[in-house]
């Protein structure tokens, strides 16, 4: 799943590549009062740092040694190693401003060295060397995503004179901290057919699950780690361990579980197959599989074209083989492209950037289930629609493009439009033909996607929020899922999407699928079913098979009505009281999917609170729904 490589060819961009692995820690939301004057003053702050960066920094390279307040600036901004492994919307407010400074004072100093003139060399040499002292990664790691992300960022840097590390500190970083203030990523806009209807109150839907819904089975985040070794390093503070090239410990206890492992390891090759195999002995009677993406493992500093082909081939061969007469919907995780998360956008002509060899694979591989209409656009940009029955189609999104690690971004931000732009379009033409919709994306909207991009795509979802039934995503590898709120009457709810958990454990959570049942005519979801397996008792016994358990019943566990917006933002309410706080609990224990590493960190209020605050939160910058909650909270 997540996060830097050279600012983008320079280290703005290193400190957060290092950053992009996913912890089981709540996302900060909750901001703090005098946030705004505080972030007033970071801005003053950020400019002296940079003065002060830019300066010793010059003198390093003319006189090939650091100065003393050179090497108190790099100490007082080292990170710590915990920080390694969360992702950047994961760290608590209070590290947003010193993160920023830390993008833009010594990010700043290495796009202006390579606009002075500075080689590929000396930039690639002096962004491992900082990126080693300020602690973001081994140096193995930063070499090797340094590698593997330099040149494109270089072509952005040089192509993009006009590129500010303001401005691209604040794209990827996309907190209240770091300010966007770009016309440039922010201006364009998806043409909406103007014939929608304001929105009066939250949207209603079907009530109770029925006997002839329909069934679909949610797999998504595999993470499938061909170098994972049972035994081997599993403590190896690297954003992929478990793996073959890092040995075995001297302390047992470190060592890699046979099924899986709850530290920063992704999932061994019969553990995937397990949980396929589960999915078709258990629930043989589905009707369709939702597949939502990153196949690819963590491994991030060491990815390739071909090892990501055979890892991809490996596991659609065995979807193929479990389900050859079920239709499997797939789509691309962050993870798949390489180098991690970059997807081209826009007008550029250099081949070895293109991310064509992946969406002509998987138009190929994903032909099996998928009509003939469907290849020109996954071929095009690794999206496409499908009917599914009368009545009923898919839209399957490739929004990846929208990652705030995808350097692209900073390239052309209105490249993104485009995909959108086709969004809208194919839901007006289901709205005339009276069709319903489910959306699978990857990437949850409100998890690390582009502000911009956020922001237009609520301006689609609420404009079609009649079309759209439902929403399916991945990524986060929790069992959570998110409501939308109208953008100018946030009191009324206009969406839900589902988020299907994962199949690694990666970091602190058990393997698990989801079974929803769907309404046959209005294609509403009416209920959902959680499926792990607790990994520390797997473990014990590897010569068995995991002990697979429904964990809960959505419906059944908090007694909604029904799961319609509205139904869910009931829900949501008294969750943000006292009087819900034990059901609170009881969600972001499923949330983590009872996993034994979580839930012995425990969860306190604010914890809580924060977990309430990610269901209701969309959009970077329109934290309202969240400073609503937090008014009732301690009641």
């Amino acid at each position: 799943m997540k996060q830097v490589s050279v600012v983008l060819g320079t280290l703005s961009l290193l400190v957060l590549m290092a950053l992009q692995t996913p912890t089981g820690v709540g996302a900060d939301r909750l901001r703090p009062k005098g946030y705004t004057k505080t972030v007033a003053n970071l801005q003053k702050f950020y400019v002296e740092f940079e003065r002060q960066v830019s300066r010793e920094f010059h003198q390093w390279q003319e006189q090939g040694t650091m100065s003393p307040h050179f090497r108190q600036l790099i100490d007082a901004s080292r990170i710590a190693k915990s920080e390694r492994a969360q992702e950047v919307r994961e760290l608590p407010t209070a590290r947003e401003g010193p993160l920023c400074a830390i993008c833009r004072g010594f990010g700043g100093s290495v796009l202006e060295f390579r606009r002075e003139g500075a080689s590929r060399e000396e930039v690639f040499n002096t962004t491992v060397e900082l990126c080693t002292m300020l602690n973001l990664q081994e140096e193995s790691i930063c070499r090797g995503l340094i590698e593997l992300n330099i040149d494109p960022i270089l072509y952005i840097v040089d192509n993009r004179p006009e590129l500010t590390s303001a401005s691209l500190c604040a794209v990827v970083f996309q907190s209240g901290a770091c300010v966007l203030d770009d016309l440039t990523f922010s201006s364009w806009q998806v043409d909406l057919d103007p014939n929608g209807t304001p929105v009066t109150a939250s949207k209603s839907g079907t009530a109770r699950r029925g006997p002839n819904d329909l069934k679909i089975v949610q797999i998504t985040d595999l993470h499938m780690d061909p170098n994972y070794r049972t035994g081997y390093n599993a403590d190896c503070g690297a954003p992929a361990c478990c793996r073959e090239s890092q040995g075995i410990p001297d302390d047992p206890a470190a060592g890699a579980g046979h099924w899986g492992d709850y530290r920063a390891c992704d999932t061994p090759w019969n553990a995937v197959e397990d949980l396929i195999d589960r999915v078709v002995e258990d629930h043989s009677d589905a009707d369709y599989v939702y597949h939502t993406g990153d196949i690819i493992d963590h491994g991030i500093w060491e990815t390739s074209i071909g090892y990501n082909v055979r890892s991809i081939n490996r596991v659609i061969e065995k979807l193929r083989e479990a389900f050859p007469d079920t239709t499997v919907y797939n789509i691309l995780g962050n993870h798949e492209a390489h180098p991690t998360n970059v997807y081209e956008l826009g007008e550029v002509t250099r081949p070895d950037f293109s991310t064509n060899w992946l969406y002509h694979l998987s138009a190929d591989l994903w032909s099996h289930w998928l009509p003939r209409a469907t290849q020109q656009t996954i071929r095009l940009g690794g999206y496409y629609t499908a009917l599914v029955r009368p009545g009923f189609r898919i839209i399957a999104l490739n929004n990846n493009d929208c990652y705030t690690f995808n350097w692209w971004i900073l390239y052309q931000p209105d490249a993104l439009k485009s995909q959108l732009q086709w969004l809208h379009d194919v839901l007006l033409l289901a709205e005339r033909s009276g069709e319903k919709v489910h959306i699978l994306a990857h990437l949850p909207i409100s998890s690390d996607c582009f502000s911009v991009w956020q922001r237009e795509y609520r301006r689609i979802l609420e404009r079609f929020r009649d079309t759209i039934s439902a929403q399916f995503h991945g990524h986060t590898h929790k069992d959570e899922f998110n409501v939308f709120y109208a953008s100018e009457r946030p009191e009324f709810a206009v969406g839900v999407a589902w988020n299907g958990g994962s199949g690694t454990a990666h970091t602190n959570v058990n393997p698990n699928y989801v079974v929803y049942y769907v309404n046959p005519e209005t294609y509403e979801v009416t209920d959902f079913e959680s499926y792990a397996y607790n990994l520390t008792a797997a473990n014990l016994t590897p010569d068995e098979r995991p002990d697979w358990f429904r964990m809960y019943t959505f419906q059944e566990e908090f007694g909604l009505s029904d799961l319609s917006p509205a139904g869910v933002d009931e829900l949501i309410q008294r969750l943000g009281t006292p009087a819900g706080r034990d059901e609170l609990r009881r969600y972001w224990e499923f949330k983590v999917k009872l996993a034994d590493a979580s839930l012995a960190n425990d969860c306190n209020e604010s914890c809580l609170l924060n977990h309430l605050c990610e269901i209701v939160t969309n959009q970077a910058d329109d934290d309202r729904k969240c400073q609503e909650l937090s008014e009732t909270f301690f009641d």
